[in-house]
């Protein structure tokens, strides 16, 4: 299978949005919808420390009542961040993201630097793309004529 020896930088997205530690949650769910993104690398300075997802806000900040222009993204982002080098193999990517049940993996460069972020739907646009499989494709959201979906 061809998408097993392939790097993680031929398929990682590169243009990651990022947040500082102290932003409210409020800040970041805005950032995510603008870019319309399902998640937001957390940095302290330069380097990556944590990711606040769609998830997160749902299960630590809404489902709780919170004020989410009060609380701050430290507060609720998933750390330590499980990490993987460009050079890696997607095989290995998928082995990690598997390993710990997450959904994306922050890929950081030899100096320590955020390089991009690898993501589940991403991998399953990576296999379908190959297999031309309808089941993967409904998982990677692909479409032959893509339209945007009915939920605009």
């Amino acid at each position: 299978m061809a998408t097993e020896s392939e790097k993680v930088q031929d398929v990682m997205e590169r243009n990651v949005q990022t947040a500082d530690v102290n932003s409210t949650v409020r800040d970041c769910a805005k950032l995510m919808a603008k870019k319309k993104v399902s998640s937001v690398v957390i940095v302290d300075g330069s380097k990556a420390v944590g990711i606040v997802t769609e998830r997160d806000l749902v299960v630590k900040v809404i489902a709780d009542n919170l004020d989410p222009s009060k609380v701050l993204a430290r507060d609720i982002m998933s750390t330590p961040l499980i990490t993987i080098g460009p050079e890696a193999t997607v095989k290995e990517a998928a082995g990690l993201m598997t390993e710990y049940r997450i959904r994306r993996l922050v890929v950081i460069d030899a100096n320590g630097m955020l390089a991009g972020l690898v993501t589940a739907s991403g991998l399953a646009k990576l296999v379908a793309k190959e297999h031309k499989d309808p089941i993967v494709s409904a998982i990677a959201r692909i479409h032959a004529t893509p339209t945007g979906g009915p939920y605009q």
